[in-house]
């Protein structure tokens, strides 16, 4: 009988296996897929680096991986644009983070574990999870369609999206909050990029309705994506998905200047429905991990570093309530905690941006310098231990400074000296 089975094989759950391997358990990891597969999330946050030099694999990251030094917001209708450079944040130390093919590194993370000694068995589907007094019972369906049967002390559903246990005992609320309901995405090759080392930065294009990704790998290929309000699709109902997608290139002049020359190498896939939370992430011996847990809308990256730091947590409570040999609920009731120190901050962010203040916020920043040392640190996500700045970002952006009204199109309107400027890069 293994210690843990874990049910997923992407950040989360392979992240939870390799803390829990390091810490010498017994573990089975469920993967439904065969690996390398297709995901969204390309894009890492500077304090994920902590993560890998633990697991031992930074060096490999920074071998592969296209360095991502800031983040980029540009205003489609003024045209003004803000780096946000990492080396800025608060906490110095982690002066880039990484753009990735996400069905290369998930790979990496999953292989990771298993040299950590996890057990890792692919195109395995968890079928259902029977909760014994004394044990947990999965029953597994293998790549031949065969049936068996695997216990352990303790689940852990990591199972993204899918949220296998969420959705069997109903613990899945959307975010009312938040307006986005579709997301087109694709891959194009010889796009046009930054140079020399602002090439990785990852580039938020906003517009009325909107606002586009662009994540450049190493190479020439370039992740490329749009997330719609609801107000905009409504406002084109019936268009399909690429017809949506294009449609909105040739509407706008920022994508269309970064897309120039370039070709779309994959078809135009969609999702939506971005933001939802567990009401609880653990119950008698079981816990919910990344986004089986929760997700937030993508807007700033916080995926993957939600999921590892999910692992990490996930995996010292196991570990502890193992040696303690008490699985109870009220053991992991810590785990949530801790999980949740960091998404509550993210989600605040993201709460800001579709507020319009913190739209407003992140093209003018250069006018208060500490927050945007405020702002940079939660963007290279700096969010897991308490800090004194982290309770001013809690307060809301608008009771912090004198926001610059809005102008046509919903630019914020510089002060008379700086208006001519329709392109900034300003390092604090």
């Amino acid at each position: 009988m293994y210690e843990a089975i874990i049910a997923g094989g992407g950040p989360a759950g392979s992240t939870t296996a390799s803390y829990l391997r390091l810490r010498g358990r017994h573990v089975l990891v469920l993967e439904r897929e065969q690996f390398p597969r297709f995901h969204l999330g390309e894009s890492m946050l500077p304090w994920s680096n902590d993560v890998y030099k633990e697991l031992g694999i930074f060096d490999e990251i920074d071998r592969r991986y296209i360095h991502k030094p800031g983040a980029r917001f540009i205003h489609e209708e003024s045209g003004t644009q803000f780096t946000y450079y990492f080396d800025t944040a608060i906490e110095a130390g982690r002066p880039y983070a990484y753009q990735v093919p996400r069905a290369d590194f998930d790979e990496l993370l999953l292989r990771n574990s298993q040299r950590l000694g996890a057990e890792v068995r692919e195109r395995h589907e968890v079928r259902k999870v029977t909760f014994l007094s004394d044990r947990v019972s999965v029953r597994v369906r293998d790549p031949e369609g065969v049936e068996y049967t695997v216990e352990a002390e303790l689940f852990v559903d990591a199972t993204g999206r899918d949220t296998f246990l969420a959705n069997e005992y109903q613990l899945k609320e959307p975010d009312q909050e938040i307006t986005t309901n579709v997301a087109c995405f694709t891959h194009f090759e010889n796009c046009v990029r930054q140079t020399g080392t602002d090439e990785g930065n990852f580039s938020l294009i906003m517009f009325e309705g909107g606002w586009w990704w662009f994540i450049p790998f190493r190479g020439n290929v370039t992740s490329v994506g749009v997330v719609f309000e609801k107000e905009y699709t409504l406002a084109r109902r019936g268009r399909s998905p690429i017809e949506l997608f294009e449609g909105a290139i040739a509407e706008q002049r920022e994508i269309k200047k970064l897309l120039a020359g370039a070709t779309r190498i994959r078809e135009i896939g969609t999702t939506g429905n971005w933001s939802y939370r567990s009401r609880l992430y653990y119950g008698d011996r079981y816990l919910l991990v990344g986004d089986a847990a929760a997700f937030i809308d993508p807007l700033f990256s916080t995926g993957v570093l939600m999921a590892l730091m999910g692992g990490k947590f996930a995996a010292q409570a196991i570990d502890e309530a193992l040696a303690a040999r008490d699985l109870s609920a009220p053991r992991f009731a810590d785990y949530q905690r801790k999980a949740l120190s960091g998404a509550d901050l993210f989600k605040k962010l993201v709460h800001e941006f579709y507020g319009e203040n913190l739209r407003r916020l992140l093209l003018a920043s250069d006018e208060n310098p500490a927050l945007c040392a405020a702002i940079t640190s939660m963007l290279a996500g700096d969010v897991y231990k308490r800090a004194m700045w982290q309770q001013l970002v809690k307060r809301g952006f608008s009771t912090l400074v004198d926001l610059p009204p809005l102008g046509p199109g919903g630019a914020p309107v510089s002060p008379p000296a700086k208006r001519s400027r329709t392109s900034r890069q300003v390092r604090v």
